[in-house]
């Protein structure tokens, strides 16, 4: 079992909830209608984002991540409607770092609003345009984040270094090569 230090686990929970948004309250009591019926309702399901856990593994191993070390709701993630997530840890066995994919129904505009992130240069994944971010915070200089658009909302691709590690590389570069070898399995 892993374990994390509070600091280090508070942080990446903030990042999610970052990532995920906030949405308003709702005031008063929840009241039910005039008519009930034993009849039951049937509720449309709204989209859903796509699932990072569905990247094949052979791409998560040959892009330089470990599959036995997925964990398809890291942080929480799912909790929050329109987010999915997947997060990997790097190969070598005592890694330095993990790399969280997450997919929201949101756009990278909505994403940039965020004061939590720096924006950063943009790239290119194939044909695609990528927006490079660090975190706003004093986790700027352990990780880095690609966001890139799709038809459906948002690919956030975020690498964080794993607790007391050392950093040993640069986390701009080591995300910006897995985002370019998982990018052909994204959605457009």
């Amino acid at each position: 079992m892993r374990v994390m230090g509070g600091s280090r686990l508070a942080a990446v929970c903030a990042s999610a909830l970052v990532l995920a948004g906030c949405t308003g309250a709702t005031q008063g009591s929840p009241v039910a209608s005039g008519s009930s019926s034993p009849e039951s309702t049937t509720v449309a399901a709204g989209p859903e984002p796509f699932d990072p856990c569905t990247i094949p593994k052979s791409a998560v191993t040959a892009s330089g991540l470990d599959v036995s070390t997925e964990r398809p709701d890291f942080a929480g993630i799912t909790t929050y409607p329109g987010w999915k997530g997947c997060t990997w840890d790097g190969v070598a066995q005592k890694s330095w770092y993990y790399v969280a994919v997450l997919s929201s129904l949101e756009s990278i505009d909505e994403l940039l609003l965020s004061p939590s992130f720096v924006r950063g240069v943009d790239l290119k994944l194939s044909e695609r345009t990528a927006t490079q971010l660090r975190h706003a915070d004093e986790m700027q200089f352990l990780g880095c984040a690609v966001a890139l658009n799709t038809d459906d909302g948002l690919i956030v691709l975020d690498l964080q270094k794993k607790g007391s590690r050392d950093l040993e590389g640069e986390p701009c570069t080591e995300v910006n090569r897995h985002a370019a070898d998982l990018e052909p399995f994204f959605p457009t």
